[in-house]
């Protein structure tokens, strides 16, 4: 009865149990009885985990499962097949962004790096994802609260994507898609001046092409940051609690101290 986030709903409904859609019922139904829980889910087909191999065998158990529900060998020789045929992907960062390489590509990075890589596979499955991502409690507000992403690290960052898909399709409408891409993060971190155009608001704005299902332009505090794809913006700023503003503070880095925590702001949830 105490709060609990728990990350990435969608993770757990790969169909290992049971089937992937009894799963996400489950879930749901778990999440309508337990209001003092805040969740959230993405939209990617993607996983993110380690592609280590030692000893013949993956490090990582998440890798493991993932090649044997692909029909892989949990071995060396069965993590190179499955880069090689695209059912894996390796993570390359470039210092600007990060995406997966398979195929012969991918087998040789994965090689030269004597296997220590991240990866990806497509092994969340659409059914599960699209329950999660559109239902709702009894009173309108959203069972899974928020949609997420990684923060960047791996290349499934499509709560743009495939969040104005969920819109085209009807699922949501576009004021429910604004409250879980961004309104309920906001009120769950206790940021009042985020998540909302009106009074009082950081003028923080993201601008969408709805048609081609695309960030056209991104404001930050009035200043443009991103217009049609390139990046004109510099630096970051850090949310964080008192304990760490201080730190942040003498190392003179630009930081937002977000409210003290209150249940109160997870279980009056917003009704769109």
């Amino acid at each position: 009865d105490n709060f609990l986030h728990i990350a990435h709903i969608n993770s757990y409904c790969r169909g290992q149990i049971s089937n992937e859609t009894d799963e996400a019922l489950e879930a749901i139904s778990l999440l309508k009885t337990h209001p003092n829980i805040f969740s959230e889910s993405y939209l990617s087909p993607l996983n993110g985990t380690r592609l280590v191999v030692q000893n013949d065998v993956p490090i990582s158990k998440v890798t493991v499962t993932c090649l044997k529900k692909l029909g892989y060998e949990p071995t060396y020789d069965g993590m190179k097949k499955a880069i090689f045929d695209g059912a894996a992907g390796v993570l390359v960062d470039d210092g600007v962004i990060g995406k997966l390489l398979s195929g012969k590509e991918g087998v040789e990075y994965w090689e030269s790096k004597e296997t220590k890589t991240t990866g990806s596979f497509k092994v969340n499955p659409a059914v599960s994802r699209f329950l999660i991502a559109t239902a709702k409690r009894s009173d309108g507000s959203f069972v899974v609260d928020s949609f997420s992403t990684d923060g960047g690290c791996y290349p499934r960052n499509v709560i743009v994507e495939n969040g104005l898909l969920l819109v085209k399709f009807g699922a949501l409408n576009l004021n429910e898609y604004a409250v879980k891409a961004s309104l309920n993060g906001a009120r769950a971190l206790g940021l009042k001046s985020k998540g909302h155009l009106s009074v009082g608001a950081d003028a923080d704005i993201s601008i969408l092409d709805i048609q081609n299902e695309k960030a056209f332009a991104t404001i930050v505090e009035g200043n443009v940051i991103m217009l049609d794809g390139q990046l004109l913006g510099k630096g970051t700023t850090i949310i964080c609690d008192e304990r760490g503003a201080s730190t942040l503070a003498k190392r003179g880095i630009k930081h937002i101290v977000k409210e003290e925590f209150s249940l109160k702001q997870i279980t009056d949830r917003f009704i769109p």
